[in-house]
């Protein structure tokens, strides 16, 4: 009886951090490509195409990081924030 069994990549592949695009789209990221990207399971990314066959994934609470204080205290309150929403259709 045969068995259906998938063929693991060549050595080669995995060592230089190579992998697949599956049928659902989904790739793994090589185990040390996450761990120098400091990324931990669970954690939500931001996926941009970066041009053709480049995707960058950028961990959220970095781009959060990235803008917080930016604005100057007390420039706008709470209060205007909610009036604004209450502009929006």
């Amino acid at each position: 009886m045969a068995r259906n069994v998938k063929r693991a990549p060549k050595r080669a592949a995995r060592r230089s951090g190579h992998t697949r695009v599956s049928s659902k789209h989904q790739v793994t990221i090589p185990r040390q490509a996450f761990e120098t990207a400091g990324l931990k399971a669970g954690d939500t990314v931001k996926v941009e195409a970066n041009g053709p066959g480049r995707v960058t994934l950028t961990r959220v609470d970095e781009l959060l990081g990235k803008y917080r204080g930016a604005l100057t205290p007390g420039v706008i309150t709470n209060e205007d924030i909610g009036r604004l929403r209450d502009e929006w259709p």
